[in-house]
Protein backbone atom coordinates (compact mmCIF):
# COMPACT_ATOMS: atom_id res chain seq x y z
CA UNK A 1 0.00 0.00 0.00
CA UNK A 2 2.82 2.73 0.84
CA UNK A 3 4.58 1.29 -2.08
CA UNK A 4 1.51 2.12 -4.11
CA UNK A 5 1.15 5.78 -2.52
CA UNK A 6 4.32 6.57 -3.40
CA UNK A 7 4.11 5.50 -6.89
CA UNK A 8 1.03 7.43 -7.09
CA UNK A 9 2.50 10.75 -5.89
CA UNK A 10 5.84 10.31 -7.76
CA UNK A 11 3.74 9.67 -10.92
CA UNK A 12 1.75 12.73 -10.06
CA UNK A 13 4.72 15.69 -9.33
CA UNK A 14 6.50 14.01 -12.79
CA UNK A 15 3.09 14.77 -14.85
CA UNK A 16 3.17 17.96 -13.16
CA UNK A 17 6.45 19.11 -12.99
CA UNK A 18 6.10 22.70 -15.38
CA UNK A 19 3.36 23.31 -12.92
CA UNK A 20 5.06 22.68 -10.10
CA UNK A 21 8.82 24.74 -11.39
CA UNK A 22 6.03 27.75 -12.59
CA UNK A 23 4.33 28.02 -9.08
CA UNK A 24 7.22 27.98 -6.94
CA UNK A 25 8.99 30.62 -9.26
CA UNK A 26 5.89 32.50 -8.71
CA UNK A 27 6.21 31.75 -4.79
CA UNK A 28 9.84 32.82 -5.20
CA UNK A 29 9.04 36.11 -6.93
CA UNK A 30 6.61 37.06 -4.20
CA UNK A 31 9.26 36.49 -1.57
CA UNK A 32 11.60 38.82 -3.56
CA UNK A 33 9.30 41.44 -3.90
CA UNK A 34 8.35 41.25 -0.36
CA UNK A 35 12.33 41.42 0.58
CA UNK A 36 13.12 44.08 -1.73
CA UNK A 37 9.72 46.18 -0.24
CA UNK A 38 11.22 46.78 3.03
CA UNK A 39 13.86 48.82 1.34
CA UNK A 40 10.69 51.37 0.18
CA UNK A 41 9.12 51.86 3.43
CA UNK A 42 9.53 55.25 4.89
CA UNK A 43 11.42 56.10 7.59
CA UNK A 44 8.10 57.07 9.82
CA UNK A 45 6.62 53.36 9.38
CA UNK A 46 9.53 51.90 9.89
CA UNK A 47 9.96 52.98 13.30
CA UNK A 48 6.53 52.38 14.05
CA UNK A 49 7.33 48.77 12.82
CA UNK A 50 10.34 48.29 15.54
CA UNK A 51 8.06 49.82 18.06
CA UNK A 52 5.49 47.02 17.25
CA UNK A 53 7.99 44.56 17.52
CA UNK A 54 9.53 45.75 20.81
CA UNK A 55 6.33 45.56 22.27
CA UNK A 56 6.11 41.69 20.76
CA UNK A 57 9.80 41.03 21.57
CA UNK A 58 8.47 42.17 25.71
CA UNK A 59 5.71 40.30 25.04
CA UNK A 60 7.29 37.09 24.74
CA UNK A 61 9.33 36.66 26.99
CA UNK A 62 7.12 37.69 29.94
CA UNK A 63 4.88 34.86 31.67
CA UNK A 64 3.20 32.43 29.06
CA UNK A 65 -0.80 33.51 27.76
CA UNK A 66 -3.66 31.57 29.31
CA UNK A 67 -5.27 28.26 28.38
CA UNK A 68 -7.91 30.59 26.43
CA UNK A 69 -5.62 32.88 25.06
CA UNK A 70 -3.82 30.09 23.40
CA UNK A 71 -6.83 28.19 21.98
CA UNK A 72 -8.54 31.40 20.52
CA UNK A 73 -5.28 32.38 18.88
CA UNK A 74 -5.45 28.29 17.47
CA UNK A 75 -8.65 28.96 16.29
CA UNK A 76 -7.96 32.11 14.27
CA UNK A 77 -4.84 30.41 12.74
CA UNK A 78 -6.89 27.45 11.61
CA UNK A 79 -9.70 29.83 10.20
CA UNK A 80 -7.20 31.75 8.54
CA UNK A 81 -5.10 28.61 7.02
CA UNK A 82 -8.31 26.50 6.06
CA UNK A 83 -9.64 29.91 4.27
CA UNK A 84 -7.09 29.84 2.09
CA UNK A 85 -7.32 25.99 1.11
CA UNK A 86 -10.98 26.62 0.40
CA UNK A 87 -10.21 29.62 -1.64
CA UNK A 88 -8.18 27.87 -3.58
CA UNK A 89 -10.35 25.19 -4.09
CA UNK A 90 -13.46 26.77 -5.09
CA UNK A 91 -11.25 28.83 -7.53
CA UNK A 92 -9.78 25.33 -9.43
CA UNK A 93 -13.81 24.91 -10.10
CA UNK A 94 -13.80 28.77 -12.37
CA UNK A 95 -12.17 29.21 -15.65
CA UNK A 96 -11.21 32.71 -14.77
CA UNK A 97 -10.01 31.45 -10.97
CA UNK A 98 -6.02 30.69 -12.33
CA UNK A 99 -5.04 34.48 -11.85
CA UNK A 100 -5.83 34.47 -8.39
CA UNK A 101 -4.93 31.40 -7.46
CA UNK A 102 -1.16 32.90 -8.37
CA UNK A 103 -2.26 35.86 -6.59
CA UNK A 104 -2.65 34.38 -3.22
CA UNK A 105 0.58 31.99 -3.78
CA UNK A 106 2.60 35.31 -4.60
CA UNK A 107 1.28 36.84 -1.77
CA UNK A 108 1.92 34.05 0.67
CA UNK A 109 5.95 34.34 -0.46
CA UNK A 110 5.49 38.05 -0.38
CA UNK A 111 4.62 38.14 3.63
CA UNK A 112 7.19 35.50 4.09
CA UNK A 113 9.90 37.91 2.01
CA UNK A 114 8.63 40.78 4.06
CA UNK A 115 9.16 39.26 7.08
CA UNK A 116 12.39 37.82 7.03
CA UNK A 117 13.24 40.75 5.03
CA UNK A 118 12.03 43.50 7.88
CA UNK A 119 13.74 41.73 10.71
CA UNK A 120 17.09 40.86 8.97
CA UNK A 121 16.81 44.98 8.05
CA UNK A 122 16.56 45.73 11.85
CA UNK A 123 18.44 43.28 13.98
CA UNK A 124 20.77 41.71 11.65
CA UNK A 125 21.91 37.88 12.73
CA UNK A 126 19.70 38.02 15.51
CA UNK A 127 16.54 39.31 13.60
CA UNK A 128 17.57 36.10 10.86
CA UNK A 129 17.99 33.83 13.60
CA UNK A 130 14.70 35.10 14.84
CA UNK A 131 12.35 35.35 11.54
CA UNK A 132 14.33 31.56 11.10
CA UNK A 133 12.34 29.91 14.12
CA UNK A 134 8.88 31.96 13.84
CA UNK A 135 8.46 31.33 9.85
CA UNK A 136 10.00 28.23 9.21
CA UNK A 137 8.38 26.01 11.20
CA UNK A 138 4.81 25.94 10.71
CA UNK A 139 5.90 26.98 6.71
CA UNK A 140 7.63 23.71 6.57
CA UNK A 141 4.06 22.07 6.42
CA UNK A 142 2.02 25.42 4.67
CA UNK A 143 3.96 26.14 1.56
CA UNK A 144 3.75 23.14 0.30
CA UNK A 145 0.31 22.14 1.05
CA UNK A 146 -0.02 26.22 -0.38
CA UNK A 147 1.89 25.09 -3.31
CA UNK A 148 0.64 22.02 -3.62
CA UNK A 149 -2.73 22.98 -3.82
CA UNK A 150 -2.10 25.85 -6.18
CA UNK A 151 -0.85 23.79 -8.94
CA UNK A 152 -3.81 21.05 -8.32
CA UNK A 153 -6.04 24.11 -8.62
CA UNK A 154 -4.99 25.32 -12.03
CA UNK A 155 -4.51 22.22 -13.43
CA UNK A 156 -8.40 21.43 -12.76
CA UNK A 157 -9.53 24.74 -13.92
CA UNK A 158 -7.24 24.12 -17.29
CA UNK A 159 -8.97 20.67 -17.29
CA UNK A 160 -12.19 22.95 -17.10
CA UNK A 161 -11.07 24.98 -19.97
CA UNK A 162 -10.62 22.25 -22.37
CA UNK A 163 -14.17 21.22 -21.91
CA UNK A 164 -14.44 17.61 -21.24
CA UNK A 165 -17.41 16.48 -22.85
CA UNK A 166 -17.44 12.96 -20.78
CA UNK A 167 -19.64 13.74 -17.44
CA UNK A 168 -19.02 10.91 -15.66
CA UNK A 169 -14.73 11.62 -16.17
CA UNK A 170 -15.11 15.26 -14.76
CA UNK A 171 -17.03 13.96 -12.22
CA UNK A 172 -14.22 11.67 -10.85
CA UNK A 173 -11.92 14.35 -11.43
CA UNK A 174 -13.91 16.40 -9.33
CA UNK A 175 -13.57 14.39 -6.27
CA UNK A 176 -10.38 13.17 -6.54
CA UNK A 177 -9.36 17.19 -6.81
CA UNK A 178 -11.80 17.63 -3.89
CA UNK A 179 -9.75 14.88 -2.12
CA UNK A 180 -6.55 16.19 -2.38
CA UNK A 181 -7.41 20.11 -1.31
CA UNK A 182 -8.99 18.59 1.80
CA UNK A 183 -5.55 16.22 2.32
CA UNK A 184 -3.80 19.33 1.87
CA UNK A 185 -6.44 20.96 4.35
CA UNK A 186 -5.51 18.69 7.21
CA UNK A 187 -1.82 19.74 6.24
CA UNK A 188 -2.69 23.40 7.06
CA UNK A 189 -4.56 22.56 10.36
CA UNK A 190 -1.02 20.30 11.38
CA UNK A 191 1.04 23.96 10.22
CA UNK A 192 -1.57 25.61 12.73
CA UNK A 193 -1.09 23.54 15.60
CA UNK A 194 2.69 23.55 14.72
CA UNK A 195 2.43 27.60 14.80
CA UNK A 196 0.87 28.00 17.90
CA UNK A 197 2.60 25.24 20.23
CA UNK A 198 5.68 24.77 18.55
CA UNK A 199 7.02 28.00 17.13
CA UNK A 200 6.33 30.05 20.17
CA UNK A 201 8.73 28.00 22.42
CA UNK A 202 12.06 28.76 19.58
CA UNK A 203 10.35 31.99 20.03
CA UNK A 204 10.76 32.91 23.14
CA UNK A 205 14.25 31.53 23.53
CA UNK A 206 15.05 34.32 20.60
CA UNK A 207 13.47 37.09 21.78
CA UNK A 208 15.45 37.17 24.99
CA UNK A 209 18.56 37.67 23.41
CA UNK A 210 17.17 40.08 21.26
CA UNK A 211 15.52 42.34 24.54
CA UNK A 212 18.99 42.38 26.30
Amino acid sequence: MLKLLRKNAADYVRANIVAYFFMILIFVIGIVIGAMAVKTLPDEQKAELVGYLRVFFQGLVEPQNTAGDTQALLFGVMVSNIKVIVIMWLLGFTIVGIPFVLFMVCLRGFVIGFTVGFLVNEYIMKGLLFALVSVLPHNFLAVPAILATGVSATTFSLMLVRRNKNKANLFYNSIAYSVFCLTMLFVMVGAALVEVYVSPVFMKTVAQIIVK
